[in-house]
C-alpha cells in the first residue's frame, strides 16, 4: 500500500515518521530517566525518614513509655494515604501511626531486616532500631505512591502535548519541503503522460535549476528532442518507402499488363490466353464440363489496312474487341493473339448447342457496319471451333484444332463457322487406355524420374535440379506428361503419382548426401496435391523416413494455383516454410498474381517462364519483361531462376543482369538418376565446361 501512494505522500509520511519516531524515542528515554530519578528520590527520602524515626524510637523504647513511642510516629512526615509502625525485637507491634487508616499495619508485615520494596501502590521500607549487638526493633513505613503516580502522569501528559506540537510543526516544515521537491517531479510526470497520450514530442518541461531534478528535466527534454528528430526522420523514411512501394506496384502492374495484355485493345494477349485456357481445362476437368475454344479471324482485314490505313485498321480492331466482349458471358475470356486474330474461351459448356448459340450471335452481330472516323466499314468474321475434351487435352492441341477449323471456315467462303472434325472415338479410346495403363504404371516401374540440373551463375556450381516425370509404357510407348498428367488429375491417380514422386525424390537426395553431394531437388506440385489437407504431413513423413534435411527439398507451384484461394495458399505455404522447405513459383510471368499478394506468400524464388527466355535479347519486349522480373524479385529478396536457357548469349545476358540460376539445354538436358551424382561431382570439381546434351 505504501509504495502505491504518490511520491508526495510517501515523502511526507517518511520524513514525518522519522521525526516523530525520533522525538518519541528521545522523550521515552528522558521519561524513563525522570521516572527512575523520581523513584530513587522517593525511596531515598523514605529511607532517610525511616532512619531518623529509628534514632528517635531508640530513646522511646528505653524509656518504656508507650506515649513516647507514639510521639515518635507522630513526627513522621507522611500523607494521609501512608502509614507507619514500630515493632519490637520479637515482632510485637508497639505502635501504629494511624490506627483507623485503611492502610492498617498488622504484625504479619514485620521483617527483621533493613530493606525496601517498590510495590504497585506503596513503597515499603523497613529500618532496624539499634545495632546488630543491641537490636531493639523495626521501624516500618508504608508510603503511598499516589503523589508519585500523579507526578509521572502529569509528566507524560505534558510530554504528549509537547510531542503533538512538535509533530505539527514538523509536518508544516516537511509539507513545505516536499512541495519544493515533489511538485517538480509531479510536473515532470504530467509532462511525460501528456507526451505519451498525445504523441506530441515537441512538449518540454520548464527549467528547474541546477539541482538533480533540474538535471533530470534537462535530460528529459534532450530525450524528447532526440525522439522528435528520429520520428521526423522515420516519417520521412516511411513516406519515401510508401512512395517507392506505390511506384513499384505501378511498375509491376505495368509489367503485368505489358506481359499479359495487348496494348491496342487491352485484351489478354497470347501468353495470358494460353494460361487462361490451361486454367479453364483444369476447372473443366474438376467440374466434368466442356471448354469451347473459338479462333476468330476478320475477313479481308488486309484490304482495310491497305485502303484506309493502319490507323483505321487499329480502330476496327478496337471496335471488334468491344463488339465481341458484348456477345460473351462474364465468365468467358476474349483475347487477341495478334493482327486480326482473336480467341474466345467458353467456360463450363454443357453441350455443343451452347457453343452454337454464342457463335451464331457473334456472326450475326457483324452484319452491322462499323462506324470508324469518317468511314463506314463492313466486315465479317470466320470462326473455328473446338471443344475440350473432345478435340484435345492440352492447350497446343486445342489451339491447333481451332486454327484448323478456322481455315476450314475461310475455305468454306468466310462469314461462317466450322467445328473441328476429330476422331472422337479414337480420342476417347486413347484416354480410356491411358487411364487404364496409368493405374498399373507405378507398380510395374514404368514411370521414371529424370533430373534437369540448375547452375548457380555467381559460383558456377550445380546447386539444385528439377525433378521431371517420364512414362514409357510397353503398350503405348513414350507418353508425354502433358498428356497423362491431366488424365491422372481427372481420375484421381495424381495423388498416388505425386506421393511416389515425392518419396523417390527424398530417396535420391539421401543417396546424394551419402555420396557427399549436397544437392537440392525441386518437385512440382499439382493443383490437386496442393489442395491436400495432409500435404505438409506427407512431406514431413518422407523427409523423416529417408533422414533428409528439409532444406534439400524444394516445391514448385504456379501463380494460378496460388491465386485460386490466396488465404488457403498462404496457410499451406507457411506450414511448409516452418519446415524450412524452399518454395518457388514456376512459370512466373504467365499468370496474373499481384505484388500485394506476392508479398504475402513466404517465397524463396521465382522461375522465369521459358516463353520470355526464348526470345531474350532478340525481342525487346521479352528482354524488358525479364529485366523487370529480375528487378522485382530482388526488391522482394527472392532468388531468380531462368528456365529454357539454350544459348550462351542468353546465359551471358542473365549472368550480367544478376539472375541467380539457370536451367535449360544449354547447360544440360534432363538426366537419369545414375548419371546425376557423377555429373554434379565432375562439374563442381572443376570441369566448368561440362554439358550433357544426350542420354536423357
Amino acid at each position: 500500500m505504501y509504495w502505491n501512494r504518490s511520491i508526495k505522500n510517501r515523502l511526507i509520511t517518511m520524513i514525518l515518521a522519522i521525526c516523530v519516531l525520533s522525538l518519541s524515542l528521545g522523550m521515552f528515554v528522558i521519561g524513563v530517566g525522570f521516572y527512575n530519578t523520581s523513584k530513587n528520590t522517593m525511596i531515598a527520602e523514605s529511607i532517610a525518614q525511616a532512619k531518623l524515626l529509628a534514632d528517635h524510637a531508640k530513646t522511646a523504647i528505653f524509656s518504656d513509655d508507650p506515649s513516647d513511642i507514639f510521639d515518635v510516629l507522630g513526627r513522621s512526615v507522611m500523607d494521609a494515604s501512608s502509614n507507619a509502625a514500630i515493632f519490637d525485637a520479637i515482632g510485637q507491634k508497639l505502635a501504629v501511626r494511624d490506627i483507623d487508616s485503611a492502610n492498617y499495619i498488622s504484625e504479619v508485615e514485620y521483617k527483621n531486616a533493613s530493606q525496601n520494596y517498590w510495590g504497585p501502590q506503596y513503597l515499603y521500607v523497613w529500618e532496624t532500631i539499634g545495632s546488630k549487638d543491641n537490636f531493639l526493633g523495626i521501624i516500618y513505613l508504608k508510603v503511598s505512591k499516589a503523589n508519585f503516580d500523579d507526578k509521572i502522569q502529569t509528566y507524560v501528559l505534558s510530554n504528549f502535548v509537547i510531542l503533538l506540537l512538535l509533530s505539527t510543526s514538523i509536518y508544516l516544515v516537511v509539507f513545505r519541503l516536499q512541495r519544493s521537491i515533489s511538485q517538480r517531479i509531479i510536473e515532470l510526470n504530467q509532462t511525460s503522460q501528456a507526451v505519451g497520450n498525445s504523441g506530441d514530442y515537441s512538449i518540454r518541461v520548464p527549467n528547474y535549476g541546477e539541482d538533480e531534478i533540474g538535471s533530470l528535466a534537462r535530460s528529459f527534454n534532450l530525450m524528447l528532442e532526440t525522439i522528435e528528430e528520429n520520428q521526423l526522420e522515420r516519417d520521412q523514411a516511411n513516406e519515401a518507402l510508401q512512395q517507392n512501394r506505390v511506384r513499384l506496384e505501378l511498375a509491376v502492374k505495368d509489367l503485368q499488363r505489358l506481359a499479359n495484355y495487348d496494348s491496342l485493345t487491352q485484351l489478354p494477349n497470347r501468353a495470358l490466353c494460353m494460361d487462361r485456357i490451361k486454367y479453364a481445362l483444369r476447372s473443366a476437368s474438376r467440374s466434368k464440363t466442356m471448354v469451347g475454344v473459338l479462333f476468330l479471324d476478320l475477313d479481308h482485314f488486309k484490304d482495310v489496312n491497305d485502303s484506309l490505313g493502319h490507323a483505321v485498321g487499329d480502330q476496327l480492331l478496337k471496335a471488334t474487341s468491344n463488339r465481341l466482349s458484348e456477345r460473351i458471358r462474364s465468365e468467358d475470356t476474349l483475347a487477341r493473339l495478334g493482327g486480326d486474330e482473336f480467341v474466345i474461351i467458353l467456360n463450363h459448356i454443357k453441350n455443343t448447342e451452347n457453343v452454337i448459340d454464342i457463335v451464331e450471335t457473334i456472326v450475326t452481330s457483324f452484319e452491322t457496319p462499323f462506324k470508324l472516323s469518317n468511314y463506314q466499314v463492313n466486315t465479317t468474321v470466320s470462326i473455328g471451333i473446338c471443344t475440350y475434351p473432345n478435340d484435345g487435352a492440352d492447350v497446343d492441341s486445342l489451339m491447333k484444332a481451332a486454327d484448323a477449323a478456322m481455315y476450314k471456315a475461310k475455305e468454306g467462303g468466310r462469314n461462317t463457322y466450322e467445328f473441328y472434325e476429330s476422331e472422337l472415338n479414337k480420342l476417347a479410346n486413347r484416354r480410356h487406355q491411358i487411364a487404364n495403363e496409368l493405374r498399373s504404371a507405378i507398380a510395374n516401374n514404368e514411370i521414371d524420374l529424370v533430373f534437369q540440373p540448375q547452375l548457380n551463375l555467381p559460383n558456377n556450381k550445380i546447386i539444385s535440379a528439377e525433378v521431371l516425370l517420364r512414362w514409357s509404357s510397353p503398350v503405348l510407348g513414350q507418353i508425354s506428361p502433358a498428356e497423362f498428367v491431366p488424365i491422372a488429375e481427372n481420375t484421381g491417380l495424381i495423388k498416388e503419382i505425386g506421393d511416389w514422386v515425392l518419396e523417390n525424390a527424398c530417396k535420391v537426395i539421401a543417396k546424394c548426401l551419402k555420396n557427399n553431394i549436397k544437392i537440392r531437388l525441386a518437385v512440382n506440385l499439382s493443383a490437386l496435391q496442393f489442395k491436400q489437407a495432409d500435404l505438409a504431413h506427407e512431406i514431413a513423413r518422407n523427409l523423416k523416413k529417408y533422414k533428409v534435411p528439409a532444406k534439400y527439398l524444394e516445391v514448385e507451384i504456379t501463380e494460378s494455383m496460388l491465386m485460386r484461394d490466396v488465404n488457403k495458399a498462404v496457410d499451406v505455404l507457411e506450414k511448409l516454410k516452418e519446415m524450412q522447405i524452399r518454395i518457388a513459383i514456376d512459370d512466373f510471368g504467365t499468370g496474373y498474381s499481384s505484388l500485394a499478394y506476392l508479398r504475402r506468400f513466404p517465397l524463396d524464388a521465382l522461375k522465369i517462364d521459358r516463353s520470355f527466355v526464348d526470345e531474350l535479347v532478340v525481342n525487346s519486349d521479352d528482354t524488358a519483361i525479364t529485366l523487370a522480373i529480375i528487378s522485382m524479385a530482388k526488391s522482394l529478396r527472392l532468388e531468380v531462376v531462368a528456365e529454357g536457357v539454350e544459348t550462351q548469349q542468353q546465359m551471358e545476358f542473365l549472368k550480367q543482369n544478376n539472375c541467380d540460376d539457370i536451367q535449360g539445354y544449354y547447360f544440360s538436358k534432363p538426366i537419369r538418376e545414375k548419371q546425376l551424382i557423377g555429373f554434379i561431382r565432375e562439374h563442381n570439381q572443376g570441369n566448368s565446361a561440362l554439358r550433357i546434351n544426350s542420354g536423357q
